[in-house]
C-alpha cells in the first residue's frame, strides 16, 4: 500500500509541475502579444517599450505606421502609427499633422476643457495635455514651403491618445502618450526634411 501511495504522490507532484509549467507557458506564449513587435514599431517611429508599458497583456497585437500625404502644402495628415491589442481592443495611436498655426493659436485650441492643461517645453519643442490625450508642437517648414509666406506659422503636430483600457492611468498615463507623440514627432520631424534644423533631445521633459 505505502509502495502505491508513494506512486500516487509522485504522479500528482509531476501533475502538478506539468500543469504550472504549462499555465506559465501559456502566459509565455499566449499573452506576450506586444512583446513580440519590433523593437521600434510604426517604421521605427517609436519604442515598443511604451506600449508595453500602456496596453495591457494580450494573446496578438499589431503595429502599424504609415507616411500619408498633406491635402495642400500646409495642412493635412502625414504619419499615422497605431500599436493594437486584439482580443481587449486597447489601442495606442496618434498621428502627425502639417498645419499652418502659430504656437500660441495652438494652445488656444486646447484651452476650452474643463481641466486645465498641463504643458511641458524643451527647446522650443512644446507638449500639453488634452482632453483625450496628449499634442505636441514644433515649427516646421517642408521643402514645398520654402518661400512661400504663412498664414501664421508652419509647424508639425503630434495628437496622440489612448482607446480601451490600459496598464496604467493619470499622469503615469499621460507621460507614456506624451512620450509616444514626441517620438513619432521626432521621426516625422527627419522624414519631412524640415528646414529649421530643430535639435530633438532625448525626450520631453516629465509632467509636473
Amino acid at each position: 500500500m505505502k509502495a502505491v501511495e508513494k506512486r500516487m504522490a509522485k504522479q500528482a507532484l509531476v501533475g502538478f509541475v506539468v500543469a504550472v509549467l504549462g499555465f506559465f507557458g501559456y502566459v509565455k506564449i499566449f499573452t506576450e502579444g506586444i512583446e513580440r513587435l519590433p523593437a521600434e514599431v510604426c517604421s521605427g517611429a517609436a519604442d515598443r517599450e511604451i506600449a508595453e508599458e500602456v496596453l495591457p497583456s494580450t494573446m496578438t497585437a499589431s503595429q502599424r505606421g504609415e507616411r500619408g500625404a498633406a491635402y495642400s502644402n500646409s495642412r493635412g495628415t502625414v504619419f499615422f502609427c497605431h500599436v493594437k491589442t486584439h482580443g481587449e481592443d486597447s489601442i495606442l495611436s496618434g498621428e502627425v499633422r502639417v498645419n499652418d498655426v502659430s504656437v500660441a493659436k495652438w494652445r488656444e485650441g486646447h484651452s476650452g476643457g474643463d481641466e486645465k492643461p498641463r504643458e511641458v517645453e524643451a527647446e522650443g519643442i512644446v507638449a500639453m495635455t488634452t482632453s483625450d490625450g496628449v499634442s505636441v508642437y514644433v515649427s516646421c517648414t517642408r521643402p514645398d514651403q520654402e518661400g512661400q509666406k504663412p498664414l501664421q506659422a508652419y509647424a508639425l503636430i503630434a495628437d496622440t491618445r489612448t482607446i480601451g483600457d490600459t496598464r496604467v492611468s493619470g499622469a503615469e498615463l499621460q507621460q507614456h502618450v506624451a512620450d509616444f507623440a514626441y517620438q513619432i514627432l521626432r521621426h516625422t520631424y527627419k522624414v519631412e526634411k524640415c528646414k529649421e534644423g530643430q535639435v530633438f533631445p532625448a525626450g520631453l521633459p516629465r509632467f509636473e
